[in-house]
């Protein structure tokens, strides 16, 4: 017998096909997540998740005071995922990876949630030093479901996971909802990256979905500054 899909992807497929077949048209605005609550007969946060995803796949822009929008998603203007790889594609022969922790944790309600778990489930919980010419630039805290990515070693954790997610598993990753925000060091950062409690780091919060829109990974990581790029692309709705 087959895993029952959660139902705020259910709801998030067929919310989706209802866009695309025009039945909700582009620039229009989609009713209130207590009104599609109410017909999908679900709680106000499974709805909720059902619109993330699909603000994360590029088909619904939130306006704050005014509601959801459909996209228009036929142009591509999707929004993409951020790679540590990518970011720091010039050094990625010298960027090495530092294990400082790999466990396997049932999760807090908090990651639960961003997770879309339940506290049952078992999390990787990983904790990687990044390293760039031996210097300390960036520290990793990252929680992903086993039954998401099955089969991890550290020996993918030392290397690559987006590697051992794409090429090994053979899954797409597909969006991801980013967070930038500005941080003072903890106590292990500071003995880490040999930093001062005063001194500043960069933090991005990611929650990252394959293309089956189920939920892979939630991760914070702190950045130095002085290394720090980050670029995108935003469009006028």
């Amino acid at each position: 017998m087959g895993k029952v899909e959660p139902k705020y992807i259910l709801i998030s497929r067929e919310l989706r096909q209802r866009i695309k077949d025009g039945s909700y048209p582009i620039n229009s605005r989609l009713p209130d997540g207590k009104t599609l609550a109410e017909i999908y007969q679900v709680s106000l946060m499974t709805m909720k998740r059902a619109l993330d995803l699909l603000v994360a796949e590029g088909f619904v822009l939130r306006r704050r005071g005014d509601g959801s929008f459909v996209r228009d998603w036929k142009s591509g203007k999707q929004s993409h995922l951020y790679s540590l790889q990518e970011a720091y594609q010039t050094y990625q022969e010298q960027l090495i990876s530092k294990v400082l922790t790999f466990d396997i944790i049932r999760p807090s309600e908090a990651v639960a949630d961003k997770l879309s778990i339940s506290t049952d489930d078992f999390v990787y919980h990983i904790v990687r030093l990044r390293l760039l010419e031996n210097r300390p630039i960036i520290i990793e805290y990252t929680y992903m479901p086993v039954a998401e990515v099955p089969h991890l070693k550290r020996e993918h954790v030392e290397r690559s996971i987006y590697s051992y997610v794409t090429t090994e598993l053979n899954r797409k990753v597909h969006s991801a909802f980013v967070r930038i925000a500005g941080k003072r060091p903890t106590v292990l950062e500071c003995r880490e990256m040999g930093l001062s409690k005063t001194d500043f780091l960069m933090e991005i919060e990611q929650v990252g979905c394959l293309d089956n829109c189920r939920v892979f990974e939630y991760s914070i990581s702190h950045h130095l500054p002085e290394v720090f790029d980050f670029e995108t692309v935003m469009f006028n709705q």
